[in-house]
């Protein structure tokens, strides 16, 4: 659909009422749930389980709460000023004034929806930009070094901003031309034709992301002829796992955050955290790359991938009875109406599903999660698993204290504590 100018008539504001008033209840339910939260990690005494589990000292329990009650903090009070920031930028027609002035300020042409898009997206990314840098730079450098758990400097920080800005200048104007040229080209059938956009688009950066964009944040390094390489190659082995490699990673130039997983569309690479490999023994190593592995063998990704599919069609097919709608766009201020602008304005409309699409993906993710330790246990490696997600959480001064509707509304990892409960009932 080329830009089309909207005829005149009465405005319904609906439409923007209905996207303020979502924001509006899910700013204060979050809120809600944050400050269940804070009430927990506001608990001075330590419980006996977690001195039991972990074993760790009353000091070591204290400041895991006051970092975690820090970062909440701020987290909240920066959700606070998005959301006014939100809220005012909808009821002042900010959106509209931005897309009227693409053809005065930035001189572009007024019947190119690619032009005009492209413009839009630049001023919000620099508004959005201005928001997220100070706060990512205060939580990094203040929070998070006052607790010693980030390594980052502000050079390495900066230098990722940059690298970031230069791959949003690459690929930013080549998704929005495909994006735009594939609705245009889809006609009635623009739900499907855009399923299988966004399926491709999904496969290619599974490929492209892994392979050439993660190396320029990360330098990688094949692991080194020794027992956990074997371990790892015979477990592999033993699992029709088709590994190609097994590689390190250097994480912690960044943080103590300790990690592992697998990548490729075929033939697979394994990656391991270089903080893994000096904080956990080989056992414990090779039960965490056997719970990575038992995501393959139930096929996790393929099965996100499904439902990523089937949220993706339903979400286009809805759109496909908005994108035409007059009232709508004057809904927003909009005294023209675009695939590019229809898609913005929906996105906002379509929010309280998306929402509901988001829990039930964090459900399935925690699901998945059982079932990777189920596999790990099965190949007897459970024990291993147990006492390597106890350092873990112990190195990465993991949340220790969580309240069960802020575990069920935001977290895709059981907490600790669940896990090992579950994996000795399997014992």
């Amino acid at each position: 659909m080329a830009i089309q100018r909207i005829k005149e008539q009465e405005v319904s504001y609906s439409y923007l009422y209905i996207v303020v008033s979502y924001i509006v209840i899910k700013y204060l339910l979050e809120q809600f749930i944050n400050l269940r939260q804070l009430d927990q990690l506001s608990v001075k005494q330590m419980p006996i389980h977690i001195e039991q589990t972990l074993g760790i000292t009353q000091k070591q329990f204290k400041r895991s709460q006051r970092f975690y009650y820090d970062k909440l903090s701020f987290e909240m009070y920066t959700k606070s000023i998005k959301t006014a920031i939100e809220i005012i930028v909808i009821l002042c027609g900010v959106m509209p004034f931005i897309w009227e002035r693409t053809v005065t300020f930035f001189k572009m042409d007024p019947n190119s929806e690619f032009q005009r898009g492209l413009a839009y997206i630049f001023v919000e990314f620099l508004r959005l930009k201005l928001i997220d840098v100070p706060n990512n730079f205060y939580n990094t450098h203040v929070i998070e070094k006052r607790y010693d758990l980030s390594q980052i400097s502000f050079a390495l920080q900066f230098s990722d901003l940059v690298i970031e800005s230069a791959l949003w200048v690459v690929f930013v104007p080549i998704l929005l031309y495909s994006y735009l040229y594939v609705a245009e080209l889809g006609g009635d059938y623009f739900f499907i034709a855009m399923q299988l956009f966004v399926l491709i688009m999904a496969i290619v950066s599974s490929l492209v992301y892994p392979n050439y964009i993660q190396p320029l944040f990360n330098e990688f390094e094949e692991l080194k002829e020794t027992q956990l390489k074997q371990a790892i190659s015979q477990l592999a082995f033993r699992m029709n796992f088709p590994l190609e490699k097994i590689l390190v990673m250097d994480g912690s130039k960044r943080s103590d955050h300790s990690n592992a997983y697998f990548f490729g569309m075929y033939s697979k690479r394994i990656v391991l955290y270089d903080t893994l490999i000096n904080n956990l023994t080989n056992e414990e190593i090779v039960a965490v790359v056997a719970h990575e592995l038992g995501h393959w063998k139930y096929r996790h990704p393929y099965i996100k991938l499904l439902f990523f599919c089937i949220k993706i069609l339903i979400t286009f097919y809805i759109f496909g009875f908005y994108r035409d709608s007059d009232v709508v766009f004057l809904s927003f201020g909009f005294k023209e109406k675009s695939i590019f602008i229809g898609s913005a304005l929906f996105f906002s409309l379509f929010e309280p599903m998306n929402t509901l699409f988001q829990i039930f993906e964090l459900h399935l993710s925690r699901f998945f999660e059982y079932q990777a330790d189920i596999f790990a246990n099965h190949h007897g490696l459970g024990s291993y698993l147990m006492s390597g997600l106890i350092k873990l959480f112990k190195q990465n001064s993991t949340n220790l204290m969580v309240d069960p509707i802020y575990q069920w509304y935001y977290n895709s990892h059981p907490s600790l504590f669940e896990r090992l409960k579950y994996l000795n009932k399997l014992r």
